[in-house]
């Protein structure tokens, strides 16, 4: 038996959420695994002495939970590949944290289990032993960074204010813009202008390089957004004025809009993940989520070391992120009582 800073099992909230706890109880366990048939013990407790109409899977009989939990563990190693941190065990009883065999992509899908659930008290009863300060949601942007140049195979920019390199807007603007040789950034802002502009809402500029430098390429102008306010946001509005404001000539490449979070995209129980991902994209842009930032980020990290002539930045900080993942496990493990 372990008690963790963990909540309940939160059967009121959807499978994929139900997913992140358990692998989650997977990590803070003394074995680093979970076994199925405590979840169904957990499952069957709560059930019986919770007076409450519970939504979704808990609506459902205990095999029919069992089976779709199971069935979204196996979709996410689909999705993921190498990049999930998780394996069943040799009789598929029990979920294993794989800690022997991390790669760049399993460490970053650990960062996004953790900054995803950070603030839902479903999940955390107590999330003291870990701190997500603008440093650590900084570093998702560098995530993002790669996973877009891992997205376009090319040229990845991490523009978000406050820049690492702490460049002015319009002298980091610039140099991107004629390294692209596609479009042509103002000398001075336009009256009416911010006299000390951020980032437009812009965080990345990525692009693939053409063999004849032209322009017409894969152009992708993306927003890393950490926070659980994702869907307050929208970088699509913001292109056509970043464009028109910040540009004598604007760019003759189409723009391709993007969202990065470290979230998963959660249907409803009456559409697929492709129908709802299909419904938000006119909104947001591609989204760059949590079955595709992984793969994605440690793609562009493996291109930034085989095509030198490439820029792809912030890779110098993996091992941030990595030490903080590793980090936070360590004290979510100290702060469990096992028995």
């Amino acid at each position: 038996m372990i008690e963790t800073p963990l909540a309940l099992l939160p059967l009121d909230r959807s499978s994929q959420e139900i997913c992140d706890w358990f692998e989650l109880y997977a990590l803070s366990s003394e074995y680093h695994s979970a076994n199925f048939s405590e979840l169904a013990r957990m499952w069957d407790k709560r059930r019986n002495s919770e007076d409450a109409d519970f939504e979704g899977s808990a609506s459902t009989q205990e095999d029919s939970f069992l089976e779709e939990i199971n069935q979204i563990i196996r979709e996410r190693m689909e999705f993921l590949g190498d990049c999930y941190p998780f394996k069943f065990s040799e009789n598929d009883e029990e979920l294993i944290y794989d800690k022997d065999d991390l790669n760049n992509g399993s460490v970053i899908y650990l960062f996004c289990l953790f900054l995803s659930n950070t603030n839902n008290d479903d999940i955390f009863d107590d999330d003291s032993f870990f701190e997500i300060n603008n440093k650590v949601r900084d570093l998702f942007q560098a995530c993002a960074t790669w996973a877009a140049a891992g997205e376009v195979e090319g040229h990845s920019y991490s523009f978000g204010f406050p820049r690492p390199d702490h460049s002015g807007f319009l002298v980091k603007l610039t140099a991107i813009y004629q390294y692209f040789s596609d479009g042509k950034v103002r000398n001075a802002p336009l009256p009416g202008a911010s006299i000390n502009p951020k980032d437009e809402e812009i965080d990345v500029i990525a692009w693939r390089p053409r063999q004849d430098k032209a322009p017409g390429t894969y152009y992708l102008l993306g927003q890393a957004a950490s926070g659980e306010n994702w869907k307050d946001k929208s970088i699509t509005g913001a292109i056509y004025a970043f464009h028109r404001n910040w540009f004598n000539v604007i760019p003759a490449s189409t723009p391709t809009p993007a969202m990065f979070i470290p979230f998963n995209i959660i249907p409803a129980r009456t559409e697929t993940l492709q129908e709802k991902i299909s419904y938000l994209i006119p909104r947001y842009g591609t989204i760059f989520y949590r079955y595709r930032m992984p793969p994605l980020a440690k793609k562009g990290l493996e291109i930034s070391k085989i095509d030198q002539g490439l820029t792809i930045e912030r890779t110098a900080e993996l091992n941030q992120i990595s030490d903080w993942v590793l980090n936070v496990i360590e004290k979510f493990r100290k702060a469990c009582v096992y028995s």
